[in-house]
């Protein structure tokens, strides 16, 4: 089937009237629906769609790649623009998230509760595992962690359970989606917490293949040292990957050295940009 993809949210952007900021948002045309895949902050994504003359209200489907609040801070407004949805996400998306650097502490999760959201016309599809959104594409729910390299970093904090303290929250709401045919479907990331050949290596799983058409999204090797990103780099040549477009939290010395790994295979994905694959 044919997909086209449309960046309305990433942290640059080259083309004119469009806004930049540090998020992700992706509108996926798919023959079975379109679908909203993160929402941004919440600055951009509206302003966004309409200079790129796209009617959000032909989303069928939002999917939450995790519950960071770069990728769900639209949500709220999306919802005011275009009525009730259907939501894919983890439940603990909607949990308290923190992070912790430099001894200070700072808010990062969804930034509306989840009562406000169902209020808006969030209609939750709770993703605890596998679950198909439209005809042709798979949220994928929680992704094993197989690779040892691909750890979540300790400053990523939560509230225990039953508990006053916090701990580190290791993003089990992290997921992905598949899309289209069995024999080379496109895998989109969030943020890719979990890791990018992790997300790979579950959706050979889930597809029986390691030949993937397009890998589009977050990567999250923006913090990776040059161990972790030389075992990425490595580990990513056992998978057939036809064309990859890595962004937002992947950071410059990520996006230069799959860069330099895949060549003509790389695509650059900023703000506005709009990428056709078959599914």
């Amino acid at each position: 089937m044919d997909i086209t993809i449309w960046t309305l949210v990433e942290n640059t952007v080259q083309k004119p009237g469009l806004i930049a900021e540090h998020g992700l948002s992706l509108l996926i045309a798919t023959p079975g629906g379109d679908i909203l895949f993160d929402t941004g902050q919440g600055f951009a994504v509206i302003p966004n769609a309409a200079q790129m003359e796209i009617d959000l209200r032909r989303i069928s489907s939002i999917v939450l790649s995790h519950g960071h609040h770069d990728h769900t801070g639209g949500l709220s407004s999306v919802l005011a623009e275009i009525g009730a949805r259907p939501v894919f996400a983890h439940p603990s998306a909607f949990s308290r998230k923190y992070s912790r650097k430099e001894g200070k502490l700072r808010s990062i999760g969804v930034p509306v509760n989840q009562e406000a959201l169902e209020h808006a016309g969030m209609r939750l599809r709770s993703c605890t595992g596998p679950v198909e959104v439209v005809p042709g594409v798979l949220a994928t729910g929680p992704i094993p962690r197989v690779a040892d390299f691909e750890r979540v970093p300790p400053h990523f904090l939560t509230d225990a359970p039953e508990e006053s303290n916090l701990v580190q929250d290791l993003l089990q709401d992290d997921q992905a989606l598949i899309l289209g045919r069995r024999d080379a479907p496109a895998v989109v990331l969030g943020c890719g917490h979990s890791g990018i050949v992790n997300t790979l290596l579950y959706a050979t799983k889930l597809t029986g293949t390691k030949r993937f058409s397009l890998v589009i999204g977050g990567t999250h090797l923006i913090d990776a040292d040059e161990t972790r990103l030389a075992r990425t780099l490595d580990s990513l040549q056992q998978f057939e990957i036809m064309r990859i477009a890595p962004c937002h939290c992947t950071g410059q010395r990520g996006l230069f050295a799959l860069w330099e790994r895949f060549g003509a295979a790389f695509l650059s994905n900023t703000t506005g940009d709009r990428i056709e694959c078959i599914g």
